[in-house]
């Protein structure tokens, strides 16, 4: 793994938001991503039970148990020929994998994606953009459909319901966190095109995580630092610590993240287009992973 360079920092507020750049940056140009040498990584899961990280790319599937040093790849079904949009890994030791396909809807794994199944039982049409698994109940996760609002399953897939027509801005990705909400079992977070939007997960209404409005593509939930929340957008890695109610602007990396993955130990995993990095402090210094 190659280290990070040091520079110069810079800080200033906007609103409740503190900005930070120039601390540390990824090696290569200060402003550009790296040079894309693979598919761009779409989306990045932790699987607490084995140590195993997983990433989607939109055309393939792939399972490390080596911190993301080597790959296996894992093959979907030969009927799931769209787009590869979504992955999500279930809560407890007793992983579920969860894929969403363009056209094929919401594909589930019981067993380290040797099988699968079509699960879409409820869902209005196939056209899932995002899936977040429940970050404490195994069997419940939710997927959003364009154009129709979320749907959630308490049963691992096999039937789904509406229950919620989700943010006023369409949705891009969604995370579950169990940050304490009084009534229901935690939180759902959204990256929209307008900023991060938050509802408990009772669905008692939606509103704005902080006064960050920019395009976030990427948001994540730490699964032990329960009001620690992640979200990534063109500008940079933004992180809360109070269940997005302020947002601090990382230093590091200066590209952008097109995928996320928090683990329940300090580390977290990152993608800027084809390259893996990673982070031992909770996103503060990044490092790339030699594959």
């Amino acid at each position: 793994m190659r280290p990070l360079r040091k520079c110069a920092q810079t800080l200033w507020a906007l609103g409740n938001v503190t900005v930070s750049v120039g601390l540390a940056a990824l090696p290569g140009a200060a402003r550009s991503a790296p040079p894309i040498t693979a598919p761009p990584i779409i989306a990045l899961a932790f699987d607490d039970a084995s140590g195993g990280l997983w990433k989607a790319t939109s055309q393939s599937l792939a399972h490390s148990l080596n911190e993301g040093r080597t790959w296996k790849s894992v093959a979907l079904p030969a009927t799931a020929k769209g787009n590869i949009v979504a992955l999500t890994i279930s809560a407890g030791r007793a992983k579920t994998i969860y894929v969403a396909v363009v056209g094929s809807g919401v594909l589930q794994s019981h067993d380290g994606g040797r099988t699968w199944l079509a699960r879409n039982q409820g869902l209005s049409n196939s056209e899932v953009v995002t899936l977040a698994a429940h970050s404490t109940q195994p069997r419940t996760v939710y997927a959003y459909v364009v154009g129709k609002g979320i749907f959630r399953s308490r049963d691992a897939g096999a039937s789904w319901n509406l229950v919620d027509h989700g943010p006023r801005e369409s949705v891009v990705q969604l995370a579950h966190s169990s940050m304490l909400s009084g009534i229901g079992t935690g939180w759902l977070f959204a990256a929209t095109r307008k900023g991060v939007r938050r509802a408990i997960d009772c669905f008692c209404g939606w509103q704005k995580a902080g006064i960050v409005e920019l395009s976030f593509r990427v948001v994540a939930s730490d699964p032990v630092w329960r009001d620690r929340v992640y979200a990534a957008a063109p500008e940079g890695l933004f992180i809360s610590h109070d269940g997005g109610g302020h947002w601090t602007r990382m230093q590091s990396p200066v590209a952008a993240i097109t995928a996320f993955a928090s683990t329940p130990t300090r580390r977290v995993y990152g993608a800027i287009n084809g390259k893996l990095i990673r982070s031992e402090n909770r996103g503060v210094t990044w490092e790339f992973v030699a594959e």
